[in-house]
């Protein structure tokens, strides 16, 4: 069986496994490049014992055999000085290596000495951007945890199916922690989707706990309609909020009919939404009609006389 050399070049098939007592001619192969593979594997050599790897290089040469293991052509003394050069090669992620990642590798000590595995990793322009917490005797807690806890829940932006189903999620957590304990929503909403908001008041009007609102900022379209279905007597406003009712809105797109079945749907949930205004407020269907037929901007002062909240809350200004 020939002999296979584990480094890349051809092979030899001198029967001499060291090969610097091979002759200059091989005997034993016809071929004359072997001398010229020979020369080059020795030129090999000769640059990686300048470069103090290892001292002369032994190799240990297999025959390819049928079900033979996987030989390994370096030794263990090799192969760890091996993983010592490459750790000191630069790393691709920067300084990471000082920030205190963990390695198994050991060396001498450099000025790129690797860190414990038990080291802190540090930024390295200062400390990454956290939640504002609260210390409390069980440990610190996020701003949102801390409304959780006091009954509170904030709706800040354009309501829709996923926001619907945090603010579901989170009043029915609470109904089933204390269903006699109030609950508030505080509202800075520019509007959303009607079947989301519809969602909402299903589930403030379905669990047990009252349900309160207090508007921020602005509470317009959908926004305004949730902040008139919070309990009645528990609904307010901060003085420089600005509530905005209209109709709703809608686009329709598609075949006639389908267009015909849109709009249809889209004048039953003006209908509905109006009925829902006169209810609340205690207006008549006909005055809610007017002021929904476009859009209607009112002051917190404007919307208390409505009846669309219940009081105001008094600030400096």
């Amino acid at each position: 069986m020939p002999v296979f050399v584990a480094v890349g070049f051809s092979f030899c098939s001198c029967p001499n496994i060291n090969l610097e007592s091979c002759p200059p001619p091989c005997l034993s192969s016809p071929e004359p490049e072997n001398f010229q593979h020979r020369k080059k594997l020795r030129a090999l050599l000769a640059v990686m014992a300048g470069l103090a790897i290892s001292p002369p290089l032994s190799l240990t040469f297999s025959s390819r055999t049928r079900n033979a293991k996987p030989t390994s052509y370096l030794s263990r003394n090799q192969r760890n000085l091996t993983r010592r050069i490459v750790s000191a090669l630069p790393s691709p992620y920067g300084d990471s290596l000082k920030a205190g990642l963990s390695s198994n590798v050991s060396g001498n000590k450099d000025p790129r000495s690797i860190a414990p595995r038990s080291g802190v990793i540090v930024a390295k322009k200062g400390n990454p951007p956290v939640m504002p917490s609260v210390m409390t005797p069980g440990g610190p807690l996020d701003l949102s945890s801390v409304l959780f806890r006091n009954r509170i829940i904030f709706i800040g932006q354009p309501i829709n199916a996923q926001v619907a189903q945090r603010v579901i999620s989170q009043l029915v957590t609470l109904a089933s922690i204390d269903d006699k304990s109030d609950i508030l929503i505080y509202l800075n909403c520019p509007g959303g989707s009607t079947y989301s908001v519809l969602a909402i008041y299903d589930c403030m009007s379905w669990i047990k706990p009252k349900v309160g609102t207090v508007a921020f900022g602005v509470a317009a379209s959908q926004g305004a309609l949730l902040l008139a279905g919070g309990e009645k007597g528990m609904r307010y406003a901060m003085p420089n909020t600005r509530v905005m009712i209209h109709q709703p809105q809608t686009g329709c797109g598609g075949h006639v009919e389908d267009v015909r079945r849109q709009v249809n749907e889209a004048i039953e949930a003006r209908q509905k939404i109006d009925r829902m205004y006169a209810a609340f407020t205690g207006q008549t269907l006909e005055t809610v009609q007017q002021y929904t037929e476009r859009d209607r901007f009112l002051s917190a002062s404007e919307a208390l006389e409505f009846g669309l909240i219940d009081g105001l809350l008094e600030t400096e200004y």
